[in-house]
């Protein structure tokens, strides 16, 4: 038997989405612009050039970020991670018997927490991504079906897991 986690960002936002709102963002705020520099106000036009060039970027990196995925594979010997983004397809691979994981606790009071996968002094991060919540719910996930070192619980069928 085997459990298959598939972890994904939320983007809810298509690729024509983000261009139509970028467009129609440039569009209505050009017209205020272009008042402010019918009045005489000429510097205007390089701020708003400037915060359109920002709210480009901010979308381009939300619309990479959308190739980004990772599969957990757990059989009732391996840790299969499959991390896959525009740079390609890196895969890690930990002998269930000796994996644990872990939960770490944010480094500052507003960071995120971290959780990984760890064996025989090498450790991958899962779900960088993630809420603190579903992060949270995801290590108790793992945690039954990876159990601790030395401990490998029989793999069975999770219903109602949001992690498909």
């Amino acid at each position: 038997m085997e459990q298959r986690i598939t972890l994904a960002p939320n983007c809810s936002l298509s690729v024509i989405g983000a261009r139509a709102f970028f467009a129609a963002t440039c569009l209505f705020s050009l017209t205020f612009a272009l008042f402010f520099v019918l009045q005489g106000f000429w510097p205007v036009l390089l701020f708003w050039a400037l915060e359109m060039l920002g709210l480009g970027v901010a979308l381009h990196a939300s619309m990479q970020r959308r190739n980004y995925s990772q599969t957990v594979l757990i059989t009732d010997s391996r840790i299969s991670l499959v991390t896959r983004s525009r740079h390609g397809e890196a895969k890690q691979e930990f002998a269930r018997h000796w994996a644990k994981v872990k939960l770490r606790s944010p480094p500052r009071r507003l960071g995120s927490s971290r959780l990984t996968i760890e064996s025989h002094g090498r450790a991958y991060e899962v779900g960088s991504f993630l809420t603190e919540e579903d992060r949270r719910v995801l290590a108790e996930r793992l945690g039954r079906l990876v159990g601790g070192v030395n401990e490998s619980p029989p793999l069975v069928r999770e219903t109602g897991d949001p992690f498909r």
